[in-house]
């Protein structure tokens, strides 16, 4: 029996109904790190509040044990069991080992991160998600900002650190990309980017952060992930990036990128801001050495 079947035997199973007039429970962080606020876990059943990997609302915070706490889905609506936390589950400042939770009530987890429990139907919640993209992704491209890749860089390389796992940065920058503008004009250029972004999706891991730094700079955060591995993963974009098949007027247009790349070894305690230097300097060499390459460079 697992840690939560044992603390949660003899309560009642969930019937699952469409509570509050064909509205489902959520959770909705409201208050935390910027790179959390704003995220909807919908109740189907249960889900798992934590920073372990596994959990379904990832709260990566130290004041947050890895398994900290489930909200099971009841009758009425929900409930919220505390599962032996280090510093506790709170609802509206008082702590609980499990409770009933009701509409605009506003769970504590960790030192920060507080979510509310609502109510939502399909449309509330595909709206509330199309704000929250708008505010953390580019709008051009789809991929992150700047300001949420920056954000989620300093959490990824705060937990490798303290995981003692491996993290690799990649800084890749579109070559002559002003050569591009110029010669097939702003619209093509988009597009350029918008293609480019689209490719590295579909080579990246859910779990990897891709962001526009600005303009035609991006970044990628390979969490977990060593220097070999990390190296095969840019190659493979760089070489899809060469394999863009864009016309102009009948021209083809050549499409091309530089990647500078790092990584942080496990054990090492290096900040994120030298991180960005680093995989910066590495860019800037393979824009030396003549572009369409990736260039690793070590701490």
């Amino acid at each position: 029996m697992s840690e939560f079947d044992e603390i949660t035997a003899g309560l009642p199973v969930p019937k699952l109904p469409e509570s509050k007039g064909g509205r489902v429970p959520v959770m909705l962080v409201v208050g935390g790190p910027r790179t959390a606020l704003g995220r909807v876990y919908r109740i189907e059943r249960e889900i798992l509040l934590g920073r372990a990997g596994e959990a379904d609302a990832w709260l990566d915070e130290e004041g947050v044990s890895r398994k900290h706490a489930r909200v099971v889905r009841t009758d009425a609506g929900a409930m919220i069991v505390d599962l032996n936390s280090r510093n506790g589950t709170w609802i509206n400042g008082a702590r609980v080992t499990q409770g009933d939770l009701k509409e605009g009530d506003l769970v504590q987890i960790g030192a920060s991160h507080i979510l509310r429990f609502v109510f939502q139907d399909q449309l509330d919640e595909a709206a509330h998600r199309t704000l929250v993209d708008n505010a953390i992704r580019d709008s051009l491209t789809g991929a992150y900002n700047r300001g949420y890749f920056l954000d989620q860089l300093r959490k990824d390389v705060s937990s490798a650190i303290r995981h003692k796992q491996h993290l690799s940065l990649a800084m890749i920058d579109l070559d002559h990309f002003k050569q591009i503008n110029d010669l097939h004009g702003h619209a093509m250029g988009d597009l350029v980017l918008r293609h480019f972004s689209r490719t590295v999706a579909t080579l990246i891991r859910s779990e990897d952060t891709f962001g526009r730094i600005g303009g035609e700079e991006f970044a990628l955060i390979l969490r977990q992930c060593a220097p070999a591995e990390a190296t095969r993963v840019t190659e493979r974009i760089r070489s899809s990036t060469e394999q863009l098949d864009l016309m102009h007027s009948d021209q083809l247009v050549p499409i091309s990128v530089s990647i500078g790349l790092t990584s942080l070894p496990p054990g090492a305690a290096t900040g994120d801001v030298q991180l960005l230097e680093v995989a910066d300097r590495a860019l800037y060499e393979a824009k030396h050495q003549g572009r369409n390459r990736v260039v690793m460079q070590s701490l």
